[in-house]
């Protein structure tokens, strides 16, 4: 992962933290959890890519122990300050980028009854998500969008003539599917929509429409002109302020 990757999460550091910990009854990732029984008080449990430690924190709360790896030291500081503040001790974060990391010399194989990946490009290919299994001794879930646009960002398309055009994900579900189906793992699937309110600085929100318009069309200067004044109306007091509903999917499956 490259050191602009992690620039960038780094700054989106503040951005999740400020999100809440999800918990069992009102976030659908986590009730689903909780109702398969995928964690027991007796788990041990890995969160890839945890970003500021939401879901880290609230597997915390349901079993013995918790490892979060993510490759932004922002949030990890953000991650274990928060469990710190709220007491949990059998909670652990590690700094490391997951293409990078050595499963085999931090012991981590066949480890853990429940390892987690939510929204996270640590699982980009077939050999992230093979690591991503092999530290698993039980259940593994990966949770990712189906297609997410913000507001902003169909605005943007719309100006530029781009509404037919789709960023692809480069690790899309059906490959996932096959990859997992392949090695003789037969994973499911639930489908859940997600209501986002989400603020962040207009600074932040031009870094991110900027990337997300250069994968559709050149990003010259008059392109960026035209963005920038875009976002200043969806912008009050430096911030950008968005609703939005995005479909996701989350599949699991035992490793067995």
């Amino acid at each position: 992962m490259s050191t602009c990757n992690i620039d960038k999460w780094n700054m989106l550091a503040p951005t999740f933290n400020a999100f809440e910990i999800p918990k069992i009854g009102e976030d659908d990732c986590l009730t689903l959890i909780n109702d398969l029984k995928l964690i027991t008080k007796d788990s041990s449990v890995m969160d890839v890519g945890c970003g500021a430690g939401r879901y880290a924190i609230a597997f915390a709360q349901m079993c013995r122990n918790v490892i979060g790896t993510d490759l932004s030291p922002q949030m990890i500081d953000y991650a274990q300050k928060r469990a710190d503040s709220m007491g949990l001790s059998h909670i652990s974060f590690i700094c490391e980028d997951w293409d990078a990391i050595s499963i085999q010399e931090r012991n981590y194989q066949n480890q853990f009854d429940f390892v987690f990946a939510h929204m996270t490009p640590a699982i980009h290919n077939t050999e992230t998500l093979v690591k991503l299994q092999a530290c698993s001794k039980k259940w593994c879930m990966l949770v990712r969008h189906i297609h997410m646009e913000t507001p902003l960002l169909i605005a943007a398309k719309q100006m530029l003539n781009l509404s037919n055009q789709k960023t692809a994900d480069s690790y899309a579900a059906d490959q996932i599917f096959h990859d997992l189906w392949k090695q003789g793992k037969r994973p499911q699937m639930t489908y859940f929509k997600q209501k986002r309110d989400m603020q962040r600085p207009i600074d932040v929100e031009l870094t991110l429409l900027f990337e997300d318009v250069e994968k559709l069309t050149p990003l010259t200067p008059e392109v960026k002109e035209q963005l920038t004044h875009l976002a200043a109306a969806y912008t009050k007091d430096g911030m950008v302020h968005q609703t939005y509903e995005a479909p996701i999917f989350a599949m699991y499956w035992n490793v067995l």
